[in-house]
């Protein structure tokens, strides 16, 4: 019973210490994802850290300064370098290109607190770029939950939306409608939690989070280099804290929905049948909203990484038709 009693008392004793030295460790990634990048797509880019107003942004630019602008937007867990495939096509087309790493990822400022982690600011810091750049409006393509920060801006603020290609997440309307239907729902329910998120994928090495790329993607793609990378990404400043503060922050009603729920600008939406975050219910049913939806039936919610070139030449596609259009 003592041996028992002393143990016990070790590991109370050992566990938060444990606890503290993980807490208090790494978040000095020096990785230079911008040269490896360059490299990768042959292509010069312009790093730099912008102030939008609350926060100051890293934004990785390329294309014609004159050009029409596109902002790529990521979701989680992803940062600006899961764009660097659309870059080029876009530059091709003539296309000026903004890339944010958003607030809380990567080289970007880290504000405390879930309350600066909600669309709305998220949507701030975008318009405090265009502004930044002299931007009236801007084209947004964007992913995840930089998709859910689209849709709100498509609907609040449409008059800074040219046209829109949103991937993965569906019109607010029919997601509504059915509702998420994740396979692995828990682990939203997770990284809603105080505290523990954090120290586990710090103590893991974001373990958890290559693990659910991995297992919700097509086999083979992401490979042990690009993880490494993404991790580096997740540890710098500790960004895997401020990261998950769009799942614990809360998000109001989309204001400015029509009853029709037709966006006044065109918008385009790209879905993988095998999302597992997504249904293909909701999918299905933005086409009451939209005319042009896309869904392909053997990628997932990582469509942007299991077929870049086929999703850059899309957004590339759907973008130099709208400015044909519009001339």
């Amino acid at each position: 019973m003592r041996n028992f009693l002393n143990g016990l008392l070790v590991f109370a004793f050992v566990l938060p210490v444990l606890g503290l030295v993980v807490w208090f460790s790494g978040g000095d990634s020096r990785i230079d994802e911008v040269s490896m990048a360059e490299r990768e797509i042959g292509m010069e880019l312009d790093s730099q850290r912008v102030d939008v107003g609350d926060v100051t942004l890293h934004v990785v630019f390329a294309g014609p300064k004159d050009g029409k602008p596109v902002i790529l937007m990521h979701g989680f867990p992803e940062f600006w370098f899961a764009w660097r495939h659309q870059i080029p096509p876009l530059v091709e087309a003539g296309f000026r290109v903004a890339v944010p790493d958003l607030r809380g990822y990567n080289r970007s400022d880290k504000p405390a607190g879930a309350e600066s982690y909600t669309q709305r600011a998220y949507a701030s810091d975008i318009m405090g770029l265009m502004d930044s750049q002299g931007w009236r409006d801007a084209y947004i393509v964007a992913h995840d939950i930089g998709a859910g920060v689209a849709w709100r801006m498509i609907f609040e603020q449409p008059a800074r939306v040219r046209a829109a290609v949103i991937f993965s997440v569906s019109h607010p309307m029919a997601f509504q409608a059915v509702g998420n239907e994740s396979d692995i729902s828990w682990y939203r329910s997770f990284l809603k939690l105080p505290f523990l998120p954090e120290l586990f994928m710090r103590a893991g090495g974001a373990g958890l989070v290559k693990q659910n790329l991995r297992e919700t993607s097509r086999p083979g793609t992401f490979s042990d280099a690009e993880l490494r990378v993404y991790e580096l990404a997740w540890d710098r400043e500790h960004a895997i804290d401020t990261m998950i503060g769009a799942y614990r922050a809360e998000n109001p009603p989309i204001d400015g929905i029509p009853a029709n729920g037709k966006p006044s600008m065109p918008v385009s939406f790209v879905f993988g049948a095998k999302d597992a975050f997504i249904s293909l219910d909701s999918a299905e049913r933005t086409r009451d909203y939209l005319t042009d939806v896309h869904i392909y039936p053997e990628l997932s919610h990582w469509l942007l990484a299991e077929e870049p070139e086929e999703m850059a030449e899309r957004i590339k596609r759907t973008l130099t038709d709208q400015e044909t259009a519009v001339e």
